[in-house]
């Protein structure tokens, strides 16, 4: 698994790993374990990132949820996921050479590729 810290700089090492035969990121992120696949990926990178050019907030914090940030985009999907999931994921796809972001606070993305 690879190891990353969140875009943050701060709290737990985000373990991850990209199982291509079917296509699921699974995640571990101190305690908590979840999975998500290229289907939420792509969703992310299509409907929320639509502009490559334009920076989009992050907005992973749950109280409250940041109107306009990745982490609501990612709770309205209704894939099992909450907007603190937003963090992890975008520090996967950062890695992943598909994101690249700036800032610590707030911490702004942009999309640079779409997914593998």
């Amino acid at each position: 698994m690879k190891k990353i810290k969140p875009l943050s700089g701060r709290g737990e090492t985000i373990q991850y790993r990209y199982l291509s035969f079917n296509e699921v990121f699974d995640v571990k992120w101190g305690k908590a374990e979840f999975s998500f696949n290229m289907t939420t990926v792509n969703k992310i990178l299509n409907n929320f990132f639509k502009n490559e050019k334009e920076w989009y907030p992050l907005g992973a914090s749950m109280d409250p949820i940041m109107k306009g940030g990745m982490g609501e985009f990612i709770l309205n999907l209704n894939v099992g996921l909450l907007p603190r999931h937003a963090s992890a994921i975008a520090s996967i796809l950062v890695e992943e050479g598909i994101l690249v972001a700036k800032g610590k606070r707030p911490i702004s993305l942009r999309k640079i590729k779409a997914a593998p």
